[in-house]
């Protein structure tokens, strides 16, 4: 850095000054504030959902399924990082939606998205949305999703398998072992684990009508790939998509993305004419953040 000099952090004056903006912090003029239901099985049909009892509490106004994900003719989120697999197979990419239709699988996935004025009564209508569920066999490692007979979450992904990935010099390893004074074999499991950062993820979804564009204010640590992939999921170019992201309560490998909820919310907010704005919880965090290891070695 001696040819340009070095150039200090820049936002340590106005966190030290306590003008640091997370994205629960923002607030849009009209904005609603949403709530999504999410399924708590990790494998079943979704028989039928009634929001009726929500639809009817006042203050409600309005309740997203996937039903109404379809009609607006939203996308399948795209593959996040795609890779070739062994022998240049291509990454089969399991389509999920903003908010699902006919099967959950997995616990914490969003069913619908309620939008109220305020964040305690979409809470509560949530609550009030019946859901009736047809439960189908379930496993809950990565290892017991690969085994012979066990259930098939996506038609379009055979066996379960995402990707066969393998990398790395074979004849040298087996070399190397092959030279090794003593060679221990074991298995060992590196269990899931959460980001689990500071900040839970918040975002305000807004679209500007005459301009036919759309705004996301979110927690991320890449608004460039997020754009890309937010737009791959509304069904439209990345410049119609604007990213606004300040500061960041932690990432822990779970900022980069997109997320469903993502789309739901811009959805909402094109339907009402009206920015929505939706705060997760800590638990949300648990369950609906990406996730990490499961790993057999």
């Amino acid at each position: 850095m001696t040819t340009f000099g070095h150039k200090g952090r820049l936002e340590d004056e106005r966190m030290l000054k306590g003008a640091g903006r997370y994205a629960a912090d923002w607030n849009l003029p009209g904005q609603r504030y949403g709530h999504f239901l999410r399924s708590d099985r990790p494998h079943a049909d979704l028989v039928s959902i009634d929001a009726s009892a929500a639809l009817a509490m006042k203050g409600v106004v309005a309740v997203l399924t996937g039903e109404d994900v379809a009609a607006a003719g939203q996308k399948p989120m795209p593959a996040a990082a795609p890779m070739k697999g062994r022998g240049g197979a291509d990454q089969l990419v399991p389509p999920r939606y903003s908010l699902t239709r006919e099967r959950v699988r997995y616990v914490g996935e969003p069913i619908a998205l309620v939008v109220a004025e305020s964040a305690a009564l979409a809470q509560d209508a949530a609550e009030a949305i019946a859901v009736e569920y047809r439960e189908l066999p379930a496993v809950i490692t990565a290892a017991a999703s690969l085994a012979p007979g066990a259930p098939q979450l996506h038609q379009s992904v055979p066996g379960n398998l995402v990707l066969d990935f393998v990398g790395g010099d074979a004849a040298a390893t087996e070399a190397a072992f092959a030279r090794a004074a003593k060679v221990v074999r074991l298995t060992a499991y590196h269990t899931r684990v959460v980001g689990n950062p500071m900040e839970p993820r918040a975002a305000i979804g807004a679209y500007d009508p005459a301009a036919d564009l759309y705004h996301l204010y979110a927690t991320t640590q890449g608004a460039g790939p997020m754009r890309l992939q937010v737009g791959a999921m509304l069904g439209v170019p990345p410049e119609k998509v604007r990213i606004v992201a300040e500061e960041v309560g932690g990432g822990f490998g779970v900022r980069f993305n997109a997320y469903p909820e993502y789309g739901a919310l811009l959805l909402a907010a094109k339907k009402l004419g009206r920015p929505v704005k939706w705060v997760s919880s800590r638990s949300e965090v648990f369950v609906s953040d990406e996730q990490a290891r499961d790993i057999v070695h």
